[in-house]
């Protein structure tokens, strides 16, 4: 992915109130693009990937649990229940990278988040 398609897939998920962080990842767990300065290592990165491809039942994001919700090949979703901490959702795109973003609990619900994810990352 170059950074004028990231660029274009931050200005698209911002359509909606309660998008925060994005961030696309490699194959290998990589940090591609970030759409802020935001705390994130790459050791995060990798254990966020891992999570999604081995199907696993939460994530870890900036020291919080994400329940996983739904979880395949193209798609993620994961909420934050007890904190309040929003929701993690994801889609591989169309150049094969993984598309994540941090929602807030409003605007959509994380189901929502993770379909409108979905159709940004192939448009």
């Amino acid at each position: 992915m170059e950074q004028q398609r990231f660029d274009y897939l931050v200005n698209e998920l911002h359509e909606f109130d309660g998008m925060e962080e994005i961030f696309v990842l490699n194959s290998n767990g990589n940090v591609l693009f970030k759409s802020e300065d935001f705390q994130l290592t790459e050791e995060e990165a990798k254990e966020i990937l891992k999570a999604w491809k081995e199907k696993e039942s939460a994530l870890m994001f900036q020291s919080s649990r994400f329940a996983i919700l739904k979880n395949d090949e193209i798609q993620l979703a994961a909420k934050n229940i007890v904190g309040g901490k929003g929701n993690i959702v994801g889609s591989i795109t169309k150049e094969g990278d993984y598309l994540l973003a941090h929602t807030r609990d409003e605007g959509l619900i994380v189901l929502e988040w993770s379909i409108f994810v979905n159709k940004v990352a192939w448009s």
